[in-house]
């Protein structure tokens, strides 16, 4: 694995360790584990997910530091982790990576059935910003 290759996520709530994985180049099964050693439980366990700061600290203990941002206008660079909203296709919080392809997004197509990740241009329709996880 290189960074910023693509990462499919491998569980339904998942997307935040396949970020993890495609920014430190590692394969999902090493950051899943790295996230949920800090979560305490599986990424799919109550409450499902990942919070910001299980993906904080999980990066911070590879040696990468990262910000928090909730400003929309400031421009994403290379590595930063972003989670969306909104009124997209998304039924909940999903995190994509910017890398030099455009967002990594781990779950792009959302069909159940094959978690593909592929590169995007764009947000995909109808997501917001909500916050950023920017490398320092």
């Amino acid at each position: 694995m290189k960074q910023y290759d693509l990462v499919s996520q491998e569980d339904e709530w998942g997307c935040g360790a396949a970020c993890v994985a495609s920014l430190l180049g590692v394969t999902y099964r090493e950051a899943k584990k790295l996230v949920e050693d800090i979560k305490g439980r599986s990424v799919n366990a109550k409450p499902h997910g990942l919070e910001l700061h299980h993906i904080a600290l999980a990066l911070q203990a590879e040696g990468v530091k990262v910000i928090a941002d909730w400003d929309p206008a400031v421009p994403a660079s290379e590595g930063t982790i972003v989670c969306i909203g909104g009124e997209s296709r998304y039924k909940y919080e999903h995190y994509i990576l910017k890398t030099p392809n455009g967002w990594m997004d781990p779950w792009y197509d959302l069909d159940e059935s094959n978690m593909v990740a592929k590169y995007r241009k764009d947000y995909p329709n109808g997501a917001d910003f909500l916050v950023a996880l920017i490398p320092v």
